[in-house]
C-alpha cells in the first residue's frame, strides 16, 4: 500500500492537473463590440460578484446590480448606434441559437409582460467546446446575420447593438457560461485577490489591456432648446438657432457616487458667465442625467460659440474625476 504522504502528493498533483485543465478548456475572449473602451464605448455594468443581497463588480465598485450575470458594453454615441455598431464573436465557435425580430423599444415603454420571458431580446448564443458558451443580447431588430449551426471565428460580425428585450438603454449584454453557470470574464475560473482582476481572466492578454476598469465617465452630452422630461430621448445637438426659447445643456454620466458634486458653467461668446450650477449626488448611481438651462430674455441670443464646462468632484480627491468642455454654435 502506498505511503499516506505519497497518496496525498498524488491527490495534490491530480487536483492541480485538473485545475490547469479546466483553465485551458476556457475560451480566450476578445472584445464583443467593434469599439474602443474609454473612447467610443464603455462598460456600463459588470457581473454581480457579490453573492449576498447586495451587489458589486469585480473591483468592489457598484457598476452592477443584484443578480446581473453579464458585462454590458455600451456605445457612447446615439448617432453611432443609429448608424450601426457591430457585435462580434468573442471567440471561435458554433452558433447554437439566435433570435431576431423583436422591436427596439425600451422596456420602460414596452412593459416587462410584453417580453413573455424573452428578456435577452434579439440575441445569439455561441458554443465554444467543453461546455463553454457566450451570449450576445439586446441586438437591433433585423441585424442578426448568422444562423443556428453556423461556424464562426473570433471577430465574425453577429449583428448590431440595439434596444430589444429587457433593457432601458442600447448596449450588448455579453454573458459567459460554463456548464450553464455564469462566469465573470474578469475573474475567470481560478479566482484571485479581492477587488482586482482574477488570476486567470477569460479575456485574451491583448484584450485585458484594452478594457481597463473605468469607474466613472461621460456617456453623452448636448444642447437643447427646451427642458428635458424624465426619460426623454434627445439627440446630441451642438447647434441652436438664435431664437431658441431656452439655451439648455444636458449630460449623462455613469458611475457617480454618493457625496460627489457636479459643477456646470455656461459661458457666452464674449466669455461672460451665464450660469453656474452645483449638483450634489446623494447616492451611488450607475447612470445619471441632468439638465441645466436659461430662458431667452430678448428677441435673440447673440450668435457665436457658447461653452459649457463640466466637472465631477469626488471627496478626498484633489483633482476632478471628470472634466470636459463642450461647444455650442448659435446661428
Amino acid at each position: 500500500m502506498p505511503h499516506k504522504h505519497t497518496l496525498a502528493l498524488i491527490s495534490l498533483l491530480f487536483g492541480l492537473s485538473f485545475a490547469v485543465e479546466a483553465i485551458e478548456e476556457a475560451p480566450s475572449l476578445s472584445m464583443p463590440l467593434a469599439c474602443t473602451i474609454g473612447v467610443d464605448c464603455f462598460i456600463q455594468n459588470y457581473v454581480d460578484d457579490d453573492t449576498s443581497a447586495q451587489y458589486g463588480d469585480y473591483r468592489c465598485g457598484f457598476l452592477s446590480y443584484d443578480g446581473h450575470r453579464g458585462t454590458d458594453f455600451r456605445p457612447k454615441s446615439m448617432n453611432a448606434i443609429a448608424a450601426g455598431v457591430a457585435v462580434l464573436a468573442a471567440a471561435d465557435g458554433k452558433v447554437r441559437a439566435i433570435r431576431d425580430g423583436m422591436e427596439d423599444i425600451s422596456v420602460r415603454v414596452l412593459g416587462k409582460q410584453a417580453l413573455q420571458g424573452r428578456d435577452a431580446g434579439n440575441s445569439v448564443v455561441i458554443v465554444h467546446g467543453n461546455d463553454w458558451e457566450t451570449q450576445y443580447a439586446h441586438m437591433k431588430k433585423g441585424s442578426v446575420v448568422v444562423h443556428a449551426g453556423q461556424m464562426v471565428t473570433r471577430g465574425t460580425v453577429l449583428g448590431q447593438v440595439g434596444l430589444s428585450g429587457n433593457t432601458e438603454f442600447p448596449h450588448v449584454h455579453f454573458e459567459v457560461r460554463h456548464h450553464g453557470k455564469a462566469v465573470d470574464p474578469f475573474v475567470g475560473v481560478s479566482g484571485g485577490d479581492a477587488c482586482s482582476l482574477g488570476k486567470q481572466p477569460l479575456w485574451s492578454e491583448d484584450t485585458v489591456h484594452k478594457i481597463g476598469y473605468i469607474p466613472s465617465g461621460i456617456l453623452a452630452a448636448g444642447f437643447t432648446d427646451h427642458p428635458l422630461a424624465a426619460g426623454e430621448e434627445v439627440a446630441e445637438f451642438m447647434t441652436l438657432p438664435s431664437d431658441a426659447p431656452v439655451l439648455g445643456f444636458w449630460l449623462m454620466a455613469f458611475g457617480v457616487q454618493a457625496a460627489d458634486t457636479q459643477l456646470i458653467d455656461l459661458l457666452a461668446p464674449n466669455g461672460k458667465l451665464l450660469l453656474h450650477k452645483a449638483i450634489p449626488i446623494d447616492h451611488n448611481m450607475a447612470q445619471y442625467r441632468f439638465f441645466v438651462g436659461i430662458k431667452r430674455r430678448g428677441n435673440f441670443w447673440p450668435t457665436g460659440e457658447y461653452r459649457a464646462t463640466y466637472q465631477l468632484i469626488r471627496q478626498k480627491q484633489v483633482d476632478p474625476v471628470l472634466t470636459k468642455q463642450f461647444s455650442l454654435r448659435v446661428f
